[in-house]
């Protein structure tokens, strides 16, 4: 195409877009005049739905659909309040599994007070049917029904008992397990309110067992931040976790024993010669708690030479009987250098009383002197 007919061709589009743009300016006019026609409608300040409206919302305005799970349905309750939030949850979690079964929110509430079958809840339940005879039902929506169960079935100033608690030293770990103080200590943060990390951490190190706040004390890497409360329940249960992997290693090594020195008993009553005692068997393992990284190689076969030792006794030699029972332990050819020197020293002890003792004067018997027959 030549330059002359492009410019042209140019010109012709520029002039129909110009006068598309003049319709579509005067059709907006005509629109803005009738709208300023209707009459004006005063604006309504609508406060912004509670979360827990917005998702009852969110699931209700989903499009329905048959699924085949089959949830399990919440247990009756008979108005604990120490067991009011599970119910809660339960209800919340069964509606939200099988929305299709209930076609609106008074559904839902009635048909979560048919499980409230005895105790205060019986009582509460049997109040609101007597409202609704009369007056109606008295929830607008589910986060009504919400809002007067907390009042009446969950316990009265939590935060307050659990700020109480945190506060003082009730809550510490002591003998129990890091899980089980961990769980506890999650649900008095929740109840309380606390949201500073920093004092959330403050308060979860003060009740640790000493044992593992000294190792997390002792931590030049690795250690969490200050603000990371995940980071410091995990560093907390793998410390605690390596402390009882470490002691039921060791506990199979605390078998030691103390050796007892042989000796001599002393001479019974009737008896000249001291009852030797039967040699103790040595110890046989030096190491009574080897470290890991020094370990005994020789143990096993240490323990079957044990067991293949003969009985014999430690001073004839024989088998049957022990050195305290030898029948040869009178005999000198069986006893041992410090034995015969005992007996030895005992036996000149024994002579030298006797050499003590004064001998007996001896007196003459007079004699008659008889006369010869050769006189």
């Amino acid at each position: 195409m030549a330059e002359p007919d492009r410019v042209s061709a140019l010109e012709v589009e520029l002039a129909e877009l110009r006068i598309q743009g003049t319709e579509n300016h005067n059709l907006l006019q005509q629109i803005a005049q009738q709208l300023n026609l209707l009459p004006a409608r005063p604006i309504r300040n609508t406060p912004s739905p509670a979360p827990s409206r917005i998702i009852s919302e969110h699931f209700s305005e989903r499009p329905r659909k048959k699924t085949s799970i089959r949830p399990s349905p919440p247990p009756d309750f008979n108005g604990d309040r120490a067991k009011g939030k599970a119910f809660l949850t339960s209800c919340r979690a069964y509606i939200r599994l099988v929305p299709e079964a209930f076609d609106d929110e008074a559904q839902q509430i009635v048909w979560a007070m048919t499980f409230m079958k005895s105790g205060r809840a019986s009582n509460w339940a049997q109040r609101i049917f007597a409202m609704e005879d009369a007056e109606g039902l008295p929830f607008s929506d589910w986060f009504d029904f919400e809002q007067e169960f907390r009042k009446s079935f969950t316990p009265a100033n939590a935060a307050a008992v659990a700020i109480n608690k945190l506060e003082g030293s009730s809550y510490f770990q002591r003998s129990r397990s890091v899980d089980d103080y961990l769980d506890e200590f999650r649900d008095l943060v929740s109840d309380s309110g606390y949201t500073d990390p920093r004092n959330i951490i403050v308060k979860f190190r003060r009740g640790l067992d000493r044992r593992i706040g000294q190792a997390v004390a002792g931590m030049t890497q690795g250690r969490p931040s200050d603000v990371d409360l995940d980071a410091w329940y995990t560093l907390a249960v793998q410390i605690d976790q390596n402390r009882a992997s470490d002691e039921a290693f060791l506990s199979s090594y605390r078998t030691a024993s103390t050796p007892i020195s042989p000796g001599i008993q002393p001479a019974t009553r009737g008896s000249m010669l001291p009852v030797p005692k039967a040699p103790a068997v040595p110890f046989r393992y030096a190491h009574t708690t080897p470290s890991p990284g020094n370990p005994i190689p020789m143990d096993i076969d240490a323990a079957r030479k044990k067991s293949a030792l003969p009985q014999n006794c430690r001073r004839c030699g024989e088998l049957g009987h022990w050195a305290n029972d030898c029948p040869h332990r009178y005999d000198v050819r069986h006893m041992s250098t410090d034995e015969v020197q005992n007996v030895l020293e005992d036996m000149l002890a024994r002579l030298d009383v006797v050499s003590e003792e004064p001998a007996e004067e001896f007196t003459p018997v007079p004699t008659e002197d008889f006369v010869p027959r050769n006189e």
